[in-house]
C-alpha cells in the first residue's frame, strides 16, 4: 500500500478520532482525521482548478501547522511537487529558491506576511491563516488516480551550510521508503501514543508525523521549541515520541529539574549534528535508554543509518571505550538502502579506515532540480551512487561513525583534522555548552585550527584552559591554536552550525 492509499484508509477508519492538538494560550483545540484529509483533498482540487498542474511546484512558507500538513498532502494526493520553505531562512535565501523552483502556487501563513511581501513576485501568493485555512469542502474529492511511484512529489532544498542551496528532487517511492522504514525504527507505535512534533517539521522532524497517524495515534503541533515548555508539554499531554537535534536536546536536558516528567516518553530521535557523548550519558542517566539516532541527508531521506535503542546500552563485561565509541556512531544501515565507505583512490575502505559515504536505494533522490551539479562533487553518479560529502568510518561490527564533512576538514601543516574531533574534545569541558572548530589561514600552516565556544550560563573559562584540556585528549596538531568566545553559533533552520559565516568572519579579519 503505498502513503496516499494509506493515508486514504486511516483517515476513513479513524475519521472521528483526534489527529492534530493544537495548543495554543487560550487553550487547546484539535483537528480530526476526517477532518484534515477533507481539507488536503480541498486544497488538491483547489489549486487543480486555479490552473496547478501534476509537476508545478507549490511553495509553502508556514510553521508546525494544520496547513503545512495539509498542503503536503494536497502535493502528494495530486503529484505537485511541495516546496517548504523555512521561516528562518533570509528574505534572500528564499528568493533564491523561488528563483529555482519557479513555483506556481505560493502559500504564506499570515504571520510571516512581512517576510514574504519583502520578495520579488514572481508567482500566485496566497496567504493563509496556518491552523484555520478555509477551502471550500465541496471539492473535497479524491483524484482518480493516484501519483505514480516515480512521480516527483517534493523538492527538498539542501541547508546550504557550503554555499547556494540545492533541491532534491523526491519520488511518492522515496515517501514510501522512507514511512516504511521509520516505523521500523520507531519500534511498536499505537493509537494512545502521541508525537511531539517540536522541531520544524519542514525537515527533519517531519518523517515522524505519518507512521504515527497510519495507527491512529495523535500529534501534538508546536511552532517553536523552547525548552521548559517542551517538558511541559510533554508531561500535559503525556508524549510518547520526539525528534530533537542534539541543540534541543542539550537544553532539554539543562531545563530538566524533575525526570518524571518526561516519563511517558518512550523514543526521543536525535540527529542532524553531532551529540556530545558526556551529554548524550547524562540523557541515559535521566531517561533510561529512549534514544535513537539517525543520520540521513536531504537527498536521501532517513534512516539511512540508526543507532537502536540497545545500542545506547553498555554490554555485560563491555569496557567504557567500546561503549562509548558505539555512542559516538550513528549506528547500522539500515534495510533501506545501501551505504559505501569509499577511500580516495575508490576502493572500498577498511575497518577503521576513514573515507567518504555513498548511499543509494529507495530513499535516495532522483536527481537535483534542474540537474543542477554540486561544485563540491556531492551527488548523485552514474550507477545511482549519492557521494553524500560526509566522511566516515566504519568499524568491525558494521557500525558508521562520522568523522566530519569533506570542506570542513582542516589541513594544518601537512596534518588532516576533522572538527568534529576537536569539538568532542572541547564538550567534555564542564564550562563547554557547544563549539564549532573551523580552519583560520595560516602563512606556515596553511590552516590553524580555530575554535569557537559558547560557554555555560554561570561558568567561566580562559582560552588557555581550554587549549590545555584539548592537550590532554588529542595529539598536539590538533589543539586549537586559538579559542574564541561567543554567545552563540550560527546555525541554519536544521540545527546544524554554519562554518561558512565562521570562516567568513575569519577571513574577514585576516
Amino acid at each position: 500500500m503505498n502513503v496516499c492509499e494509506a493515508l486514504d484508509e486511516v483517515c476513513r477508519r479513524f475519521s472521528e478520532r483526534p489527529a492534530l492538538i493544537l495548543p495554543s494560550a487560550n487553550g487547546e483545540r484539535t483537528v480530526r482525521y476526517g477532518e484534515l484529509i477533507d481539507l488536503a483533498l480541498a486544497l488538491c482540487a483547489d489549486w487543480k482548478g486555479k490552473g496547478v498542474q501534476p509537476g508545478d511546484r507549490v511553495a509553502v512558507l508556514l510553521d508546525n501547522s494544520v496547513a503545512l500538513i495539509a498542503s503536503e498532502w494536497a502535493c502528494l494526493f495530486g503529484g505537485f511537487l511541495w516546496v517548504a520553505l523555512s521561516s528562518r531562512w533570509s528574505a534572500e535565501e528564499i528568493a533564491a529558491v523561488l528563483a529555482d523552483c519557479r513555483p506556481s502556487l505560493f502559500l504564506v501563513g499570515r504571520r510571516h506576511q512581512a517576510l514574504a511581501a519583502s520578495l520579488p513576485q514572481g508567482c500566485r501568493m496566497e496567504y493563509v491563516d496556518e491552523n484555520d485555512p478555509v477551502v471550500a469542502r465541496s471539492a473535497a474529492a479524491r483524484p482518480d488516480r493516484w501519483p505514480a511511484p516515480d512521480q516527483p512529489v517534493r523538492i527538498r532544498y539542501t541547508s546550504g551550510t557550503a554555499g547556494a542551496p540545492k533541491g532534491a528532487v523526491l519520488t511518492r517511492s522515496n515517501y514510501d521508503a522512507s514511512i516504511e522504514t521509520v516505523t521500523t525504527v520507531l519500534g511498536r507505535l499505537s493509537e494512545r501514543d502521541v508525537v511531539v512534533q517540536v522541531a520544524p517539521m519542514t525537515h527533519a522532524s517531519g518523517a515522524m508525523l505519518i507512521p504515527h497517524l497510519l495507527v491512529g495515534a495523535r500529534a501534538l503541533l508546536v511552532r517553536r521549541f523552547d525548552a521548559t515548555a517542551f517538558i511541559e508539554q510533554v508531561d500535559r499531554y503525556g508524549g510518547t515520541a520526539a525528534f530533537l537535534v542534539p541543540t534541543m536536546l542539550v537544553r532539554v536536558l539543562e531545563a530538566l529539574d524533575r525526570p518524571e516528567k518526561l516519563a511517558s516518553l518512550r523514543t526521543i530521535v536525535y540527529g542532524g549534528s553531532s551529540m556530545p557523548v558526556d551529554r548524550l550519558l547524562r540523557g541515559l542517566e535521566l531517561l533510561g535508554p529512549v534514544f535513537v539516532q539517525i543520520y540521513g541527508l536531504t537527498e536521501s531521506t532517513w534512516p539511512i543509518t540508526a543507532l537502536a535503542k540497545e545500542d545506547h546500552l553498555r554490554r555485560p563485561g563491555e569496557d567504557t571505550k567500546a561503549w562509548h565509541a558505539r555512542l559516538a556512531s550513528c549506528g547500522k544501515p539500515t534495510a533501506v538502502g545501501e551505504l559505501r565507505v569509499v577511500a580516495a583512490d575508490g576502493r572500498d575502505a577498511a575497518p577503521g579506515e576513514a573515507g567518504e559515504i555513498w548511499v543509494r536505494g529507495r530513499n535516495t533522490m532522483s536527481g537535483y532540480w534542474g540537474g543542477t551539479a554540486d561544485e563540491a562533487g556531492k551527488g548523485l553518479d552514474e550507477e545511482g551512487w549519492m557521494h553524500t560529502g560526509d566522511v566516515g568510518v566504519r568499524d568491525a561490527e558494521g557500525y558508521i561513525t562520522i568523522v566530519d564533512r569533506l570542506h570542513d576538514m582542516i589541513v594544518s601543516g601537512g596534518f588532516n583534522v576533522y572538527p568534529r574531533e576537536v569539538e568532542h574534545a572541547l564538550s567534555t569541558h564542564p564550562a563547554v555548552l557547544e563549539s564549532a572548530v573551523v580552519g583560520r589561514p595560516h602563512e606556515d600552516w596553511g590552516e590553524a585550527v580555530h575554535a569557537f565556544v559558547v560557554l555555560r550560563p554561570g561558568t567561566a573559562a580562559t582560552a588557555e584552559e581550554l587549549i590545555e584540556h584539548c592537550g590532554r585528549h588529542l595529539a598536539g596538531y590538533k589543539k586549537p591554536k586559538a579559542v574564541e568566545f561567543i554567545e552563540s553559533l550560527p546555525k541554519n533552520a536544521s540545527g546544524k552550525v554554519l562554518r561558512r559565516v565562521l570562516r567568513e568572519r575569519l577571513r574577514r579579519r585576516a
